[in-house]
């Protein structure tokens, strides 16, 4: 009988050992799972952060607009799939203006942004502003029941850090700091009416914040 019993306390405790382990296996999982979570949500904050102040930046250059023009900040168009930081309307056109603060040194080109090692940066505010661009288009054109002008929609990159390399002419969006964008916003020929331009306004006022 005594054999029995310590046969079977034996057991228990052997049993016991192998729950504790997986116990502090789990656990330990746990742990570095929570970890690996903490680190990528804190560094998707500081991201967030850094491009919510390159938009305030952009909005306060924005403020000193002419009368003739409007911001819209925020601007979320179905079917986007995020939102457009500013458009600006205007009797000039309509510009859809994409802030990036980033850090490191880019080499812009057509299709994507590079770093000054060569390799094509994950990165890519090229493709980002023109689909925008082009998303807003086919939904004005379908608010408005008519095509727009070809020129009339921009697409500009407005970095808050100058710290990139042009090495050849862009063709297909613009790179405008945030110090020169009111001079680029009203430089341009007269492409809308009055008319056309509180049209457009009046409909993205919807989907964005007027600021």
């Amino acid at each position: 009988m005594g054999l029995v019993l310590l046969i079977r306390i034996s057991g228990f405790i052997l049993l016991t050992g192998i729950l504790g382990l997986l116990q502090l296996s789990l656990l330990a999982l746990l742990v570095i799972t929570g970890l690996i979570i903490s680190r990528y949500g804190w560094s998707k904050r500081r991201i967030w952060s850094r491009g919510a102040k390159g938009e305030k930046i952009v909005a306060k250059k924005l403020k000193k607009l002419p009368k003739k023009y409007t911001a819209i900040r925020d601007v979320k168009i179905p079917n986007l799939g995020g939102d457009i930081d500013h458009v600006v309307v205007g009797p000039t056109g309509i510009y859809v203006i994409e802030t990036k603060n980033y850090k490191p040194t880019y080499i812009p080109d057509e299709d994507c942004w590079y770093h000054t090692s060569g390799r094509k940066s994950p990165q890519n505010p090229a493709k980002q502003v023109k689909l925008q661009a082009s998303k807003l288009n086919d939904f004005l054109k379908n608010k408005l029941g008519k095509k727009l002008n070809k020129t009339a929609i921009y697409s500009v990159i407005s970095p808050i850090n100058h710290n990139l390399i042009l090495k050849k002419d862009i063709k297909s969006y613009e790179i405008v700091y945030p110090e020169d964008l009111v001079s680029y916003l009203s430089r341009g020929r007269k492409i809308l009416s009055s008319k056309e331009v509180k049209e457009i306004i009046n409909i993205l006022a919807k989907y964005g914040r007027i600021k």
